[in-house]
């Protein structure tokens, strides 16, 4: 299991690097993200809340992980809708959020295949959380 960095860390404000070669190394870092992410009771996790600046994240769609890489939100619904969202590096607090509420992402999976994917509310919403990470965003940010 890894370390959950708090709010505060500066690590938390970095922007992480893309995965240039999918390798065990990646898959093994993915598998501790998993470990971590439900060992956590979490729905979602970025990498670089563990201190890992790569662009990696996973979450629970219906119960089961699955892991994103190099994730890219490539098209959006013109419709918004506000949330309310927590955060693994912020503990016990939750703030509502505005996320558009469908979104279209392409991202690699384990074995370096390329997918072009939709989904919408709730696991739109925990995917454009975790994508924030990626770029040194919390949710408490105003961006």
């Amino acid at each position: 299991m890894l370390e959950i960095l708090l709010d505060g860390d500066k690590n938390l404000l970095k922007k992480s690097k893309r995965v240039a070669k999918i390798d065990d190394t990646i898959r093994n870092i993915s598998a501790s993200l998993v470990t971590t992410m439900i060992s956590s009771q979490g729905v979602g996790l970025a990498a670089p809340q563990c201190g890992i600046l790569k662009q990696i994240i996973v979450i629970l769609i219906n119960q089961e992980p699955k892991v994103f890489i190099n994730p890219e939100i490539t098209n959006t619904s013109q419709q918004k809708e506000v949330g309310e969202e927590g955060c693994l590096s912020i503990p016990e607090t939750f703030i509502k959020k505005e996320r558009y509420s469908q979104i279209t992402i392409k991202y690699r999976d384990l074995k370096g295949h390329p997918h072009l994917e939709t989904y919408e509310g709730f696991t739109a919403r925990v995917i454009q959380h975790e994508i924030d990470h990626l770029y040194g965003i919390l949710m408490t940010s105003d961006t």
